[in-house]
């Protein structure tokens, strides 16, 4: 004769009913909080949901790397407004774009011991942002927004690179 599964409320979420119960624990779980895993649904007390700690910036990995992305934003909106300008325009801008996302990702994975996810893509947003500033200042503005093709591919390259 077959086990009857008894409903009882879920504990994590009042008014709902469950029959489910937790592979490891055997406490009640329902469809909302259970977390599904190799071996069977679990509750989330069981199944010790943690962030990758690739993911995880903080501290001194988080300060190096804000440090990198402006002073690095500086450095490169001066090497592009004073030798890079020519490859601004046109379809040289696609490889102006490639180098900038290219050189802020291994100069952020660099400083934070090859971390990524949001907060790195983030910050090299903010450098990229920073590197076209620079050039912006530094010659006229209409020229300047040919610049922001290679923003462009500069930022979607870097979020490729550190997602």
């Amino acid at each position: 004769m077959p086990a009857v599964a008894t409903v009882v409320e879920c504990p994590r979420n009042p008014g709902v009913e469950t029959a489910l119960r937790c592979q490891q624990c055997e406490s009640p779980i329902c469809p909302r909080c259970l977390v599904q895993t190799p071996v069977g649904m679990k509750c989330r007390d069981c199944a010790r949901v943690v962030r990758s700690p690739i993911y995880t910036v903080r501290g001194l990995a988080l300060w190096r790397s804000v440090g990198i992305a402006l002073v690095g934003g500086v450095v490169m909106g001066l090497i592009w407004g004073f030798i890079l300008l020519p490859f601004t325009f046109g379809f040289l801008s696609i490889f102006l774009g490639a180098g900038l996302g290219w050189a802020f990702t291994r100069m952020l994975e660099w400083a934070s011991g090859r971390k990524r996810g949001p907060v790195m893509i983030g910050l090299a947003v903010v450098g990229i942002g920073i590197a076209w500033g620079i050039t912006a200042f530094l010659i006229p503005f209409r020229i300047a927004l040919y610049g922001l093709v290679a923003v462009g591919i500069g930022v979607y390259w870097a979020y490729q690179n550190l997602r």
